[in-house]
């Protein structure tokens, strides 16, 4: 390592597929700095089966715990010593800049008004979504105190995409540059899947080939709206009746939804369960021909840009972060009313005819190309570094103090 490096610290809850793999990809292509990733919990909510690459720069407190109930009353004090824990490190190994992931709970706070009064540049990252911003009551009185006054102590916001900046903007954003930083999938590993992986995970599932595949790969619970598809899927069988439903995932609904097809239909919805590995999903997604995703909220969901990359038709509620993106209606797919079970059966209908799927599929490349070029996470970390003067400013580069260009190129 150059001692000459600014450093870099990326203050994180805990480690998950994605958040590795936008590391990496920062640590690999952002040669010009020294990262850190800063986990403030071991495990994440979900059991993922994870490794820390070294190339990351992985510091780890609070070895063993989960993140799950981190925000509870109880533990508010702990995470405030947690807060504590990371700034004497950030301090020890004189970190140049921050990207901190959050600003709910005591500890991120703290490590907020830290980087402030040492004059330290410090980056917000969040999936915030405006479509989730429902508080009431003395909730939205103490978010609409709280929010700007966090806002007014950072370099610049880093949302994963435009429904994240629309969020901040409610709340004085605007008098902030903006860099986008999304969550993304393993693009290469997706583009990797081998033609014998498809035929084996289709032949490990029994998926006839013959057949038309609806994808909806998520978690089987209730905001992500798996019985609202199924009713739509039922609502239009008999008009297409080449075609299948294909659920992808486990979670709490898994035997009330299966309870909930109707007999006739049992024998074309097929589950396949929680699926480990970007490539047994990208191989699944290359099964089907349509994916979607029904949330009644989602804040970003890298599965939609998974699913775009495997070349699907889209079909996306309106609330959904990553849709937003490159679920572009009537491009590569459709957006239907979050919650309108009459939309999204109008949107099946549209997608599952056969000229329209031809067309969306072949349309997907160019829509996640065109947001991958607006949106990589890489160039959003770079800007937001010369923004904030930790890298010399690249004359040939679009201005990155103009929050319109910083945010959308």
């Amino acid at each position: 390592m150059n001692a000459d490096q600014p450093r870099l610290a990326i203050v994180a809850n805990a480690p998950s597929p994605y958040r590795i793999h936008q590391h990496t990809r920062i640590a690999r292509e952002l040669t010009e700095i020294k990262l850190f990733s800063v986990f403030k919990h071991e495990r994440n909510n979900q059991d993922y089966t994870l490794d820390l690459p070294d190339e990351i720069g992985p510091v780890v407190f609070g070895k063993g715990e989960p993140m799950i109930g981190k925000n509870s009353p109880g533990r508010a004090l702990k995470q405030w010593a947690r807060g504590g824990e990371i700034i004497d490190w950030l301090s020890k190994n004189a970190i140049d800049a921050v990207i901190i992931t959050g600003y709910n709970d005591l500890g991120l706070l703290r490590i907020i008004r830290w980087c402030e009064k040492r004059s330290i540049p410090c980056f917000l990252f969040s999936d915030s979504n405006v479509h989730g911003d429902k508080a009431t009551g003395i909730a939205r009185v103490f978010k609409d105190r709280y929010v700007p006054y966090v806002l007014r102590k950072l370099t610049g916001l880093m949302p994963c995409g435009t429904m994240g900046q629309a969020f901040y903007d409610r709340y004085g954003g605007k008098s902030k540059p903006v860099f986008f930083m999304p969550h993304e999938p393993d693009y290469a590993a997706i583009e990797a899947v081998t033609d014998e992986q498809i035929h084996a995970i289709r032949d490990e599932y029994k998926l006839d080939p013959m057949r038309r595949y609806i994808n909806f790969t998520a978690r089987l619970a209730q905001v992500k709206r798996p019985d609202l598809l199924i009713d739509a899927f039922a609502r239009i069988a008999d008009k297409r009746p080449e075609w299948d439903l294909l659920m992808v995932g486990g979670g709490p609904l898994e035997e009330q939804l299966k309870a909930s097809v109707p007999d006739a239909l049992k024998e074309r919805v097929v589950w396949v369960g929680f699926q480990d590995g970007i490539q047994r999903l990208a191989a699944l997604y290359r099964c089907s021909d349509v994916y979607v995703l029904p949330s009644s909220y989602e804040p970003w969901a890298v599965t939609v840009l998974e699913a775009c990359a495997c070349g699907m038709a889209m079909v996306s509620s309106d609330v959904v972060g990553a849709a937003a993106e490159v679920v572009i209606d009537g491009v590569n797919g459709r957006q239907f009313r979050s919650g309108d079970r009459e939309s999204l059966v109008k949107a099946l209908l549209d997608v599952t005819d056969p000229e329209n799927t031809v067309r969306y599929k072949q349309a997907s490349a160019q829509v996640l190309a065109d947001w991958r070029e607006r949106g990589d996470p890489v160039e959003g970390v770079r800007k937001a570094l010369r923004h904030a003067g930790v890298l010399p400013d690249d004359a040939a580069s679009p201005a990155n103090t103009h929050r319109v260009e910083a945010g959308a190129a």
